[in-house]
């Protein structure tokens, strides 16, 4: 081997190796959103750029699609020990990066091998070795330039049009994501067998005999990440277009409960006021015909104490929220949290009271849940007006920061069941009804949700 030789191998060796390493780079960068535990990322770099590495270091060249399946196995591997819910969907980030490799490295090829022969044409020394070895380093830098580029807008894409990044992947779903990432990779496979035929019959490089090739191969990967694009553009639409679903008939039923019960609670309400009033009327009567009977006024007044306390004054201004608010308070006092309730309905601001419940219920339910895992529960509800708008916060202690979702702003469900999960999703959606929306703020010991109603709303 000459000193060239030497150099260049070595060149060649520092590029492959950096490549390696802005891969684990932009592994992590792309699995990030979709974990729960983002405290341990050096597993995640370290679990594909090592394989990769010692491959690289072995002795006998190892092939290239063999070489990346190992390391991105490992890399799966490395995921799955950080996050292990819903292994279906590590399975499918860990083959999509597969492709994301491949599909970089073939959209930049042409475009970088047309600029090296522009560059070795109009360097004006083709036969020139330094100039050559120049150029070379030069076209290694773009080569990952370029390659860095290509990895970063496609990952950017797939994270915009992967919505629902925190919810687990069924076997059918995975079944249904996977189907057209293997055809490309058998695709790819295929390119792989002809470049190595064509190198073994001729002993020459298959793009260096036929320019177009590459172009080829380029566009074939361009239109097969824009197939794997649209799979995942319409399965997270199908994904939403169910999750919208269950949202409407979660609401619907929580109305029609609402509905129901205010309705019944309401009727009873009317009728023991108007019995409370007759009770307070009798009991007068009977005190003054007891006169001075000291026994019968100790009995009385005690009676008129328990009359007192059957049904106590609305304090919410509307018999709707005073219903649910005394619910919450006494589920609060059941289960030892305090309960601090300073709420008053926004009269005259066109606000339905059906949609108020609707947030009290979730939010309360919400925080009661929250507040009953803490030492020193505490809950409270209150509302104030701000301007042209009227606020609502629910605040709550909290043993902990809940991660938020950065697509929807909101906390994912830490709950099971079909129809779990949406509390916080219908109380923006009643928000949004009167033009406002929700804000969230937390720290280690308290969850703080606000939620803003614009005045004559619809």
């Amino acid at each position: 081997m000459t000193d060239w030789d030497f150099y260049w191998d070595l060149v060649s060796n520092m590029s492959l190796a950096g490549m390696i390493v802005i891969r684990a780079c932009f592994l992590c960068s792309f699995v990030k959103p979709f974990l729960e535990n983002k405290k341990h990322m050096t597993l995640v770099w370290g679990s594909y750029a090592v394989p990769m590495l010692i491959q690289m270091a072995w002795p006998g060249e190892i092939g290239g699609m063999t070489a990346h399946t190992v390391g991105v196995a490992a890399a799966f591997w490395g995921i799955y020990l950080i996050d292990r819910r819903s292994g279906e969907q590590k399975i499918f980030l860990a083959v999509a990066f597969y492709l994301l490799i491949y599909a970089a490295w073939g959209i930049m090829l042409a475009p970088w091998e047309t600029l090296y022969d522009m560059l070795l044409l109009f360097s004006g020394a083709p036969g020139n070795v330094i100039v050559q070895f120049i150029l070379y380093i030069v076209m290694e830098a773009m080569n990952l330039a370029m390659h860095c580029i290509v990895m970063a807008l496609c990952i950017r894409i797939i994270h915009r049009e992967y919505r629902y990044k925190m919810e687990n992947m069924t076997k059918g779903e995975l079944a249904l994501t996977l189907t057209p990432l293997f055809s490309i990779i058998a695709g790819q496979g295929i390119f792989q067998f002809a470049v190595n035929a064509y190198e073994k019959d001729t002993d020459q490089y298959i793009w260096h005999r036929h320019g177009s090739y590459s172009w080829f191969q380029g566009l074939y990967m361009l239109t097969a990440f824009a197939a794997v694009l649209t799979v995942i553009v319409l399965w997270q639409r199908i994904k939403e277009s169910q999750r919208r679903e269950k949202e409407d008939a979660v609401l619907a039923g929580q109305t029609a409960d609402m509905k129901k019960h205010i309705s019944e609670v309401e009727k009873l309400y009317l009728d023991i006021r108007s019995l409370k009033h007759d009770m307070r009327n009798h009991v007068m009567t009977l005190e003054r015909l007891c006169g001075e009977n000291e026994e019968a006024g100790k009995y009385l007044r005690q009676l008129k104490e328990q009359v007192s306390t059957v049904l106590p004054d609305m304090r919410s201004g509307n018999p709707v929220t005073d219903v649910i608010l005394r619910e919450k308070q006494k589920e609060a006092q059941e289960r030892g949290i305090v309960f601090e309730n300073r709420f008053h309905f926004p009269e005259g601001a066109g606000v339905s009271a059906f949609d108020v419940g609707v947030i009290l219920n979730n939010a309360l339910d919400n925080a009661l849940e929250a507040a009953g895992e803490c030492r020193d529960a505490r809950v409270s509800v209150s509302s104030y007006p701000a301007g042209n708008a009227c606020m609502i916060e629910i605040e709550n202690s909290a043993a902990g920061i809940r991660n938020i979702d950065r697509e929807n702003g909101l906390p994912p469900t830490t709950k099971t069941g079909a129809d779990h999960g949406f509390g916080l999703v219908n109380i923006r959606r009643a928000a949004q009804k009167y033009y406002g929306d929700i804000d969230i703020v937390q720290d280690s010991e308290t969850f703080k949700l606000t939620v803003m109603l614009m005045r004559n709303g619809s």
